[in-house]
């Protein structure tokens, strides 16, 4: 009652002042704000515009980390459990332009976009002080490298896409799209523009490097050169990669290093550099890891302190439940943690890669790196099966209708979790995330060299991976085809690579015919009817841009 009171006599004194000062002075309407900040006038010093960029960096890592398409959900290389099939991205009944897995993608590469033009706009405001010139192109040179990948991105993704260079003062209702090849134009003449702005190395864990730019260039270059059938782009697809890969400042790690180099995987035994590879500690390029170009940080303690995203929840998203199976007990180490696999990997991860008759002898198949092998830990209840191995058919019944068990990938787990005395449950782990590694830019440029005709050289550049792997067999140039690369993209860079980028980039039908070859589910085969090689443009894109109509790409008018 007593607020209410107080309410009634202020709104009266306002009455009495409007009715006093009168509606017609404009002196009275006409506000001054002292402290209305807009990127005119909120940004002072370098520091601050850092602060933008970080935020980049942030919220490019918490997207790689959790969004699920990026990650290959519904390509062939990764999708769903039977028993979580409701939450898919393979049944293409249900799929269409308003699906918000499209929608969330292309939204993210546009606020990207959108936070890079606002740092540039910021940057050439007068009165910034700057530490430095070099500082300055420093500042310059990320915000572009964002907004050229960003670009380069949604190419790859979605085709032809509005580019966007400037900050929006007002709503904008008419973007045009421009053509797949003039949007990876202006990607590679962003990186160009900044690649000698970028150091060649860094102490700062995570920031930009020249051979990130690099390395996208060849990318951009060798998909341009697939769209446009231009040999010359594959020629500088092949020149920046070899900067990459010849240019003295990386290399694959053939030895075993860091923090556990004396060590074994605790829970299987055994291990090797690819092992190594994946361990905490070992991730960035600081650490000795020469084949690290670029890195996501994630450290536990901001975890705990005040960053809940600087997290990898892939024990949780990842890996089976063993704990299905009658005599197995717990959410243990020798589970892989606490999964609930809410992906599953696909028949060509799992099993078809390794056939002793391409694979023999790969060490990224090995025990210790793919844990196949179950055994049952339960001596309490059952104790005449403690200790032994769980047999296949036991597998397979408790798999029948599920799909919840499947071998643990230990590049995407760990044998010592962190936090477990900080109230972690063996859901997560705490370390770095590679968003590039060498032996990509090394496929990379053996996919140019096939594409011109060089499958010799295509070979070569494979092999140094499979020799780091220590295969048995390896690449001829008879091998060398699109499947073959993709299928040694996948041993190499399953849950590391954009996987959609790269089928779709690979124009024709190269994704369709992939995913329902080695799909998990006989559905993705029944309602996949159609063949694209482009995501569809989300619908609300298409919708809210009223001034100016935004065609939508083949085979998704359905």
């Amino acid at each position: 009652m007593k607020i209410n009171n107080i309410i009634v006599k202020v709104f009266t004194l306002l009455v009495l002042l409007a009715t006093t000062i009168g509606c017609d002075d404009e002196a009275f309407l006409n506000e001054e704000p002292k402290t209305f900040y807009t990127t005119n006038n909120i940004f002072s010093s370098d520091t601050q515009l850092d602060q933008v960029i970080i935020t980049m960096y942030s919220r490019l890592r918490n997207f790689e980390l959790t969004n699920a398409q990026i990650q290959g959900v519904g390509t062939d290389v990764l999708d769903v459990p039977e028993f979580r099939i409701s939450n898919t991205f393979s049944d293409y009944s249900k799929i269409n332009a308003e699906s918000s897995n499209f929608r969330n993608v292309y939204d993210f590469y546009y606020e990207l976009i959108a936070t890079a033009n606002t740092a540039l706009s910021a940057i050439e405001e007068e009165g910034i002080s700057f530490e430095s010139e070099d500082k300055k192109a420093y500042l310059i040179a990320q915000a572009r490298f964002f907004r050229g990948y960003a670009h380069g991105m949604l190419g790859e993704l979605f085709g032809g896409v509005p580019i966007v260079t400037e900050v929006a003062k007002e709503p904008r209702f008419d973007y045009v799209r421009s053509t797949r090849e003039e949007t990876y134009g202006f990607a590679i003449d962003e990186l160009e523009a900044i690649v000698d702005d970028l150091p060649e190395t860094t102490t700062q864990g995570g920031r930009l490097v020249k051979g990130v730019a690099q390395h996208y260039l060849s990318e951009f270059y060798l998909a341009l050169g697939i769209e446009t059938s231009n040999e010359s782009a594959y020629d500088q697809a092949i020149k920046y990669a070899s900067d990459v890969i010849d240019g003295g400042t990386y290399s694959l790690m053939t030895e075993r290093f860091g923090a556990r180099v004396d060590e074994e995987n605790t829970v299987t035994g055994g291990a090797d550099v690819w092992w190594d590879l994946f361990r905490n500690g070992n991730i960035n390029y600081s650490d000795g890891n020469r084949e690290s170009i670029w890195t996501f940080q994630v450290d536990f303690d901001a975890y705990i302190q005040e960053d809940g995203q600087s997290v990898i929840n892939y024990p949780r998203y990842f890996a089976p439940v063993y704990r299905a199976i009658e005599g197995f007990d717990g959410v243990g180490d020798d589970a892989g943690g606490r999964g609930v696999a809410f992906y599953a990997p696909s028949p060509l991860t799992q099993d078809i890669l390794w056939d002793e008759s391409v694979s023999a002898g790969d060490q990224r198949n090995a025990e210790h790196n793919i844990s196949r092998k179950i055994f049952y830990n339960d001596p309490v209840n059952y104790p005449e099966l403690a200790g032994q191995q769980v047999p296949q058919d036991v597998i397979d019944e408790t798999n029948e209708g599920r799909g919840w068990i499947f071998p643990i990938f230990y590049k995407l787990n760990t044998d010592k979790f962190d936090g477990l005395d900080q109230g972690e449950n063996r859901s997560n782990i705490f370390r770095d995330k590679y968003a590039l590694r060498l032996p990509e830019t090394i496929l990379l440029r053996a996919e140019a060299y096939h594409r011109k005709g060089e499958n010799q050289l295509a070979a070569n550049d494979i092999n140094l991976i499979r020799s780091r792997a220590q295969c048995d067999i390896l690449a001829t140039a008879d091998d060398i085809d699109i499947d073959y690369i993709l299928d040694e993209r996948a041993r190499e860079l399953f849950v590391e690579e954009s996987r959609w980028n790269t089928l779709l980039r690979m124009g024709g039908t190269v994704a369709t015919d992939r995913i329902k070859e080695y799909a998990l589910h006989p559905h993705v085969a029944l309602t996949l009817n159609f063949d694209y090689n482009l995501w569809p443009i989300p619908q609300s894109a298409i919708d809210r841009n009223k001034d100016v109509k935004m065609e939508q790409n083949p085979g998704w008018n359905r």
